[in-house]
């Protein structure tokens, strides 16, 4: 080992894990891992990621010969126990980035890879593939919440250097202003033995779960990020597990008493169909998006609409033909919903909101929000629009016959991106955030009379027969409230 090799830690005022190991690669071998080759592979980031978190570039590969050489590299400077957790390996999946001038990684936590409920990541790995002598900008930089203002430790990359921090650290790769930046970035895996615990009402997925749906009112669904859509009774207790997807099923819509559909960021869409035996089958795969596919909203019995991060709605039968083609949004479009007969209304990235006669294929109306619009829902009997913005405000849209808008009344809404809108009754609407929180909305009054809390993200909302309240997480579980 060589003897300019130094630890140094980064946030001495926390438990939580976050010190660089300097000098640990020599310029050689940081040369090596970017070779001319990887150089010029890298890809935008755009297909999978917002641009309001993310806009840098990006090489992923899989290569456990060069896993297993980085993990020899590190493993004496990394903890042997996270308290019941040891030390196992490194993600054989290795993520190459480079940032090029106006390019950034916006303040987030790293997700956790799950290999199985006894097997996860713990930390963070990251080498600097070059100097800050060859960027401006570009500082890696820590921050003790979400929302503070002040920098908790900042690092200026030199190459070689290993930066090893916990999942539970929320940072940033700041903007680059000028030149290229590179860094190759993994995960830690730890180990823990298999508890003997009961499970708790919806346990299984591993991760993030995206979505859930009422199929009927014996039936939940729920997709996540671990590829899985799982059927639940009302007891949370798992009656199937669902494969087929290759990446994070975001999206699901039920289109008769027998089928839904759910549409994923591999970009397929997928039909599943219940049978005698009250299990469901995958019927069916296509794909009509060259990106993430976002939203599904069924439109009639044989059609439905889907968006995407191409930034496209395409109406669709159930045998993926496309029908129409919806092309004016220019940026990501998180939500598509039906208002009634022709028409739909969608919402973007690109700070929007469309109303679209969609046999037609055009837009007739465009409102115009301050930031992006992640979330949307309508209410035909009071012919109200309601739409949730990346400022955490809640609008509510009250519109004509001909979809022109009559007045609009704002919520203060969340602190933190919107990210799902349900209404429950004539008088009461829930949202969920990236507050974590679950709140209860009087629609007339603008006051928020009841609130719930998660642990992470609040990604979806679904309302029960007997009137209970679901919300799925990025915690990774399903809760019930009594509203």
């Amino acid at each position: 080992m060589s003897s300019t090799i130094t630890i140094r830690n980064l946030l001495p005022d926390t438990d939580l894990v976050c010190f660089l190991v300097c000098s640990l690669f020599t310029k050689e071998e940081c040369d090596n891992l970017l070779n001319s080759e990887r150089k010029a592979s890298f890809q935008k980031a755009i297909s999978n990621y917002p641009t309001y978190y993310r806009n840098n570039d990006r090489l992923v590969i899989d290569d456990s010969q060069l896993s297993a050489y980085l993990f020899d590299k590190i493993k004496s400077h990394l903890p042997d126990h996270i308290e019941n957790w040891t030390l196992a390996e490194l993600n054989t999946r290795l993520r190459f980035c480079k940032y090029n001038a106006n390019q950034y990684f916006h303040r987030h936590l790293d997700g956790i890879h799950y290999v199985s409920t006894t097997k996860q990541s713990k930390l963070t790995f990251m080498i600097y593939l070059n100097n800050a002598e060859e960027f401006e900008g570009g500082r890696t930089v820590f921050y003790k919440t979400k929302d503070s203002t002040d920098i908790w430790a900042s690092y200026v990359p030199q190459q070689g250097d290993v930066m090893i921090f916990d999942h539970n650290l929320w940072h940033e790769g700041e903007e680059v202003t000028n030149g290229e930046k590179f860094v190759l970035r993994s995960d830690i895996l730890y180990t823990k033995e298999l508890e003997e615990n009961s499970k708790e009402p919806f346990s299984g997925h591993l991760g993030y779960i995206w979505k859930i749906l009422m199929f009927d009112n014996e039936t939940l669904l729920s997709a996540g990020r671990d590829k899985t859509i799982h059927v639940w009774n009302m007891n949370g207790e798992s009656r199937q597990t669902l494969r087929g997807h290759q990446n994070s099923i975001l999206c699901m819509e039920k289109m008769n008493e027998r089928t839904f559909i759910s549409g994923s960021r591999d970009k397929q869409m997928k039909i599943w169909k219940r049978n005698d035996n009250r299990m469901f089958e995958l019927i069916s795969s296509f794909s009509v998006h060259s990106a993430t596919v976002l939203s599904i909203c069924k439109v009639t019995k044989g059609f439905f609409a889907s968006s995407a991060a191409d930034n496209s709605i395409k109406i669709v039968n159930l045998n993926g033909q496309i029908q129409h083609e919806l092309i004016e949004h220019t940026n990501w479009v998180w939500q598509v919903v039906k208002l009634h007969d022709d028409y739909l209304a969608s919402c973007s990235e690109d700070q929007t909101i469309k109303v679209w006669n969609y046999k037609n294929d055009k837009c007739i109306r465009t409102f115009y929000d301050h930031c992006s619009v992640i979330c949307l829902m309508y209410d035909q009997m009071t012919n109200t629009l309601v739409s949730g913005n990346f400022q955490g405000e809640i609008m509510v849209r009250e519109l004509s016959s001909d979809f022109n808008e009559i007045q609009t009344k704002k919520l203060d809404g969340h602190n933190g991106i919107v990210r799902t809108i349900l209404k429950l009754n004539e008088t009461l609407l829930a949202s969920g955030g990236e507050d974590n929180k679950v709140k209860i909305w009087n629609i007339q009054s603008g006051i928020c009379v009841q609130e719930f809390q998660h642990d992470n993200f609040v990604q979806a909302l679904e309302l029960t027969n007997d009137g209970k309240l679901l919300s799925a997480s990025y915690d990774g579980t399903i809760k019930v409230w009594k509203i």
